[in-house]
């Protein structure tokens, strides 16, 4: 049997997340230098973070339509060019405050649209039985990018400058843009070379599309869905916080060398991309074996956020930077299974409507995920330097996280649907 061209399309989509965490960590890496140069304390190093996150949370949800009901593809492009030219751009804002945190806002907002709209690609491309690992491999990328980052970004900045680190990263974010063009397309009956087995397994195992179009608002208004989106806000809350203060955290707090602290995040992230790989093969083995999309994908993502909880607290409180970097590797392995289930819940609440549901979830975890720098920044501030009180803080809120997933229930959104030719086949089979 030929090579399946669905497997090359998450290929290129798990490139776009590798790209895309490089731009979105560089600046956590190169942050001690940055402030070094600059002048800026943490207080106001929280607020360039935040600065893109606010961007972040700006278009998920447009995007996410856009790409359901547009072309998933071309919109992928247009975040690529547009995050790419203003990572370039970054190095204008060395001198000026606002000037930086407007490149980063820009950056955040073209970014928004690329979960949403690689979610919406893949439930146009992929089965449901292969979903959440398709999907987890295509975001897997996000922890290879920060294992990439981090010794790249160190490497050129103690080679170069912190300023060449942007602009290496943006010619890496225009050179996918031309591959992806020449190769993908948005469905699997538009791609020139793929073979009519593959076409055929894929297009009958994908759910019927519905008479019309449900509206927005049908999403929007889902009680279960925004539940969930609340959880995901305390998830967002813990992760851009480890994210973004990690690499001061392991400089300043346990006293590492820029080059230590390069190769510790390569470790730990690699450790994340084995938790996310791990998390969605476990939740479509439980959805297999005949588990339901409430355990498969919300009950398991609960359990691996809570049991992280205790790595987490506990890194900060170890006196042994050794032992501190061993449970943070954990933490991150256990925490990050947790994303297999925040993203692939969206098929299971309307597959037509991924792209919006993940949008959604997303907004509202990149709203919450502002204040996880951003009051990172203040408490190190106000405290001196003392670790302590974020990662106690991240520590609570990760536990209500983990609490609203073991208690909410998926409710589908529920739409008519028009029968395709194979499920008429199939129905009228049935009934024969």
């Amino acid at each position: 049997m030929r090579w399946p061209i669905r497997y090359n399309i998450i290929g290129l989509l798990f490139c776009s997340t590798v790209i895309n965490y490089i731009d979105r960590v560089n600046i956590s890496v190169a942050a001690p230098v940055i402030m070094q140069e600059t002048g800026w304390d943490k207080a106001r190093f929280g607020l360039v973070f935040s600065a893109f996150l606010i961007g972040y949370a700006l278009l998920q949800i447009p995007g996410g339509v856009i790409a359901d009901r547009w072309s998933a593809r071309k919109v992928l492009a247009a975040a690529f060019c547009g995050f790419s030219l203003f990572t370039a751009l970054t190095p204008l804002g060395q001198s000026i405050f606002g000037v930086m945190l407007a490149m980063r806002f820009l950056v955040g907002a073209f970014e928004s649209v690329t979960m949403p709209a690689l979610t919406s690609l893949n439930s146009h491309w992929i089965p449901r039985p292969e979903f959440g690992r398709a999907q987890t491999l295509s975001l897997s990328g996000i922890t290879v990018g920060q294992m990439v980052a981090y010794p790249l970004t160190a490497w050129i900045v103690l080679q170069a400058s912190w300023p060449m680190v942007f602009y290496v990263n943006a010619v890496l974010g225009f050179v996918w843009v031309v591959f992806w063009l020449r190769y993908a397309t948005d469905t699997p009956g538009e791609h020139p070379r793929i073979g009519p087995e593959e076409r055929h397994y894929i297009e009958t195992h994908l759910p019927p599309k519905p008479t019309v179009p449900l509206p927005i608002h049908s999403v929007l208004t889902n009680t279960s869905l925004l539940i969930l989106s609340l959880s995901y806000m305390c998830f967002a809350y813990v992760g851009w916080m480890f994210l973004f203060w990690f690499p001061d955290y392991l400089v300043e707090g346990r006293g590492l060398s820029l080059g230590m602290m390069g190769g510790i995040g390569v470790l730990i992230h690699g450790a994340g991309f084995v938790g996310i790989l791990t998390g969605g093969a476990i939740s479509d083995w439980l959805l297999r074996t005949g588990w339901s999309p409430q355990v498969a994908r919300v009950r398991f993502a609960g359990l691996g956020v809570a049991l992280s909880l205790p790595f987490l607290l506990g890194a900060s409180l170890v006196s042994s930077a050794t032992v501190c970097v061993g449970m943070l590797i954990v933490f991150y392995l256990l925490f990050a299974s947790a994303i297999a289930g925040y993203t692939t819940v969206a098929v299971e609440f309307h597959p037509h409507l991924a792209g919006s549901i993940f949008g959604m979830i997303n907004t509202l975890g990149s709203f919450a995920g502002i204040f996880g720098p951003m009051t990172a920044g203040f408490m190190l501030a106000q405290s001196g330097g003392d670790w302590t009180l974020p990662f106690w803080v991240a520590s609570a809120v990760g536990a209500v996280c983990a609490t609203i997933l073991f208690l909410v229930r998926i409710r589908p959104i529920v739409g008519e649907v028009r029968p395709t030719a194979t499920t008429a086949a199939r129905d009228r089979s049935t009934m024969a």
